[in-house]
């Protein structure tokens, strides 16, 4: 077990210090310290920042908590929350979707190839399952996108393309449909839906873009492992700015294929009414992640989500 840290966990009314091995744990221990329902923790949107700590927001109420590390004397554990955590603030995120909501995929989860097999040492350059944009190679600075619009102004425009997963005729397109969305509003270099299997062993990439999309679609991870799982489990949205000091960064991907994930964002794929299906993933930002991409991935990954929970068939 990491050693514990002390952290203060504030809010526009009050604030308490915690001692806990991470972030998480604090904002947890932190909800009904302060007297916050505990009914809340599932929705929150959820960013870390350079110091270890992260900023939690409420996209319901508006409302923002902060946690912050009191002493830094060695860096975060960042590692994946126990079972007993996750039984005790999220049951409901680790239970399968609703018997009456089932989701049935293309491919026959037997085809399923873990990862580390997938995926050969000496893996010739990839063809992109979308296209992405283009990766920069040369030592010149690549051109930075125009600034974003205000967050409103992108909600509308995001209202207006949703219903395009919702029209989608199977499972895979629609997860195709949502990747498209969700890198049309945050510019990044790659991205991946990964969707839980039938058995709920692993999380299996549906949708990919970017330089290694070829080589990890169809493919399985853990059900517990990277940022993908660990989104997937609490439910959580989150942003990395640095993949690799962060120790729930699954490392083995970039090594087989050779992509280098450093910024990562990650939102559940869950619907309103229960159930978590997966993950939305987007790697390696254009320009550094904001709050406002982390809610614009979370209203993908919910219009997802939805539709998963209608049943569709594939």
């Amino acid at each position: 077990m990491a050693a514990l840290q002390r952290w203060r966990v504030s809010t526009g009314t009050g604030e308490v210090e915690i001692e806990a091995e991470n972030w998480l744990g604090a904002l947890a221990q932190g909800f009904p310290a302060l007297g916050m329902d505990l009914g809340a923790f599932g929705r929150l949107v959820c960013a870390t920042d350079a110091d270890g700590g992260a900023v939690a927001r409420d996209p319901r109420t508006g409302g923002e908590i902060r946690v912050d590390r009191v002493a830094v004397n060695e860096p975060p554990s960042l590692s994946m929350p126990t079972s007993s955590f996750a039984a005790l603030y999220a049951p409901q995120l680790r239970a399968p979707p609703p018997a009456s909501a089932p989701v049935e995929l293309e491919s026959s989860d037997d085809e399923l190839t873990p990862i580390d097999a997938a995926i050969p040492a000496n893996l010739p350059p990839p063809v992109p399952e979308v296209e992405a944009q283009p990766d920069h190679t040369d030592e010149t600075e690549p051109p930075q996108p125009p600034p974003p619009a205000p967050l409103d102004t992108r909600l509308e425009d995001l209202f207006m393309e949703l219903g395009e997963i919702a029209s989608a005729p199977t499972a895979n397109d629609a997860c195709l449909v949502a990747l498209k969305i969700a890198s049309r509003h945050v510019p990044t270099d790659a991205g991946a839906v990964l969707i839980r299997t039938r058995h709920g062993d692993g999380l299996r990439f549906r949708a990919a873009m970017g330089p290694a999309a070829r080589a990890v679609i169809d493919t399985v991870i853990p059900l517990d492992k990277g940022i993908a799982g660990f989104a997937y489990q609490l439910g959580l949205a989150l942003a990395i700015d640095d993949a690799k000091r962060d120790s729930r960064h699954y490392g083995r991907v970039d090594r087989a294929t050779g992509y280098t994930t450093r910024g990562v964002l990650a939102a559940p794929v869950r619907g309103d009414r229960g159930g978590t299906f997966g993950c939305v993933e987007l790697l390696n930002p254009r320009r550094p992640f904001t709050a406002d991409d982390i809610e614009i991935v979370s209203r993908v990954g919910a219009a997802l989500g939805e539709y998963m929970l209608a049943g569709y068939a594939t």
